[in-house]
């Protein structure tokens, strides 16, 4: 079995449907106050593993023991001594046998099921090395004092630089972000959009979406020329890393030497 992760929580389906089982288990059994939620485990165990499994056609408790839902009821309640050969008996290992490929069967039709509804909704992945994706906004922290439901949904536009994984053609994806970011660069395609370029004439006027800020600062890309008007500072005239080269504004040189000084020593 691989293991799962929070980004890839299909890969251990199996569990995630178990836990939900339980979950729904619990709601019924707990106290209002919910404190009680410990104690209600090992009835939650019991009911589960005496419960009709689809996938093995069968109770975890008989596959386990062997033997009929009422027998094994019966050695619970009311034990008694047995001779330990019995259950290596010929017929006690022919029995088991017996239900361990019926288990396997069922499973196997249960795993080809699954397989077939999963792939309905499965299509070729869109994305490739050297192609512009959104990313999704879920993927990085926020700010203080921002609220997540009034950001952009997505943020970019990025480079793919790579496929990462198991799969040639990539069930995850490693993203040329800006460096400023404190995130993984590894995204599941999930959490990808493919980039679709507006036409130039739709909206000749409009800036490009700025890249996620650190502390409210983008990343200085170049300086395109400055000014001066009489007593007043020097101003430069800067564009930004990962926009638009027309995307440009005025900042002071205080400003400039602070947040990037190489560029304004390069441009001097």
């Amino acid at each position: 079995m691989k293991p799962s992760s929070a980004r890839h929580p299909q890969t251990d389906g199996q569990t995630e449907r178990a836990q939900q089982t339980a979950h729904m288990m619990l709601r019924t059994l707990i106290s209002p106050d919910q404190k009680d939620w410990v104690d209600r485990l090992p009835d939650i165990e019991f009911a589960y593993n005496t419960s009709l499994h689809p996938a093995i056609g069968v109770t975890p408790f008989e596959l386990h023991h062997g033997g009929r839902k009422g027998r094994i009821f019966a050695d619970l309640l009311l034990p008694r001594t047995t001779d330990i050969d019995a259950a290596c008996s010929p017929t006690s290992v022919r029995k088991y046998r017996e239900l361990l490929t019926q288990a396997c069967a069922n499973m196997h039709k249960a795993q080809v099921r699954m397989q077939q509804q999963a792939n309905r909704r499965h299509v070729p992945c869109p994305i490739h090395a050297g192609d512009l994706v959104w990313v999704s906004a879920e993927e990085f922290a926020l700010e203080q004092d921002v609220s997540r439901k009034l950001l952009p949904k997505w943020f970019g536009r990025w480079t793919v630089l790579s496929a990462a994984g198991d799969k040639p053609d990539g069930s995850s994806f490693m993203i040329d972000i800006p460096p400023h970011l404190a995130v993984h660069p590894v995204f599941d395609a999930l959490k990808l959009a493919t980039y679709t370029p507006a036409k130039d004439n739709d909206f000749p006027d409009r800036r490009s979406q700025d890249p996620p800020s650190m502390d409210g600062h983008q990343e200085i890309d170049r300086v395109v020329t400055h000014r001066k008007y009489d007593n007043k500072p020097m101003q430069y005239k800067v564009s930004f890393k990962w926009c638009n080269r027309d995307d440009t504004m005025w900042i002071s040189r205080a400003d400039l030497q602070a947040s990037a000084p190489l560029i304004h020593a390069d441009y001097e």
